[in-house]
């Protein structure tokens, strides 16, 4: 099924804000790329900012939601959990798209700012669930789940910032392995 204009505009913006960063991406770069004119653009979007948001809520909180929510279907949901994690440095090959979204825009637009704190408190919320079925599972101990989850999340975040630092995938795998030490979860 081809996709419309609509959804070419919302991946390449995706794209572009992913690699470059939303203060870096370039408009004319975006349209090029899906082969339109800036007034063909804003049938859809009046505005780069909405095109941004439209980002947040299309790609980065759908692809979250996606990506965890599978996670919690699965048996064994905290060792996929951790699998998943130990992989993102071969699929976030720029980061965290919600982080890098996160740091450069939260204190320039307060809208991207609830809309990113939204995000977030969902990508929490699954891995606390994840976590919930995990204790059911009795796959770990009971924990303070939220708390954990902002730990599991915190320490993700940082371990990737090392990794993209260093391209060590194996100081990044030693990082989170020592957080599933100091969680007592099974290796």
């Amino acid at each position: 099924m081809k996709k419309d204009t609509k959804e070419l505009l919302i991946d390449s913006a995706f794209n572009s804000f992913y690699k470059n960063g939303y203060q870096g991406a370039n408009i004319s770069t975006i349209l090029k790329e899906v082969g339109i004119n800036k007034g063909s653009m804003y049938h859809f979007f009046k505005s780069k900012k909405e095109l941004g948001l439209a980002v947040i809520k299309e790609r980065i909180e759908k692809n979250l939601i996606k990506k965890y929510k599978k996670i919690l279907e699965d048996n064994r949901p905290i060792e996929s959990l951790f699998k998943t994690l130990i992989s993102a440095p071969d699929t976030l090959i720029y980061g965290c798209p919600l982080n890098k979204m996160s740091q450069e825009m939260v204190y320039i637009d307060e809208e991207f700012k609830k809309l990113l704190s939204k995000t977030y408190k969902e990508f929490e919320k699954l891995i606390e669930d994840i976590l919930i079925k995990g204790i059911q599972k009795n796959e770990i101990s009971h924990c303070q789940t939220l708390s954990t989850a902002q730990l599991i999340i915190a320490t993700y975040e940082g371990a990737l910032m090392i990794y993209h630092l260093n391209r060590d995938k194996k100081q990044y795998i030693e990082i989170l392995s020592e957080l599933k030490v100091k969680l007592a979860l099974p290796n």
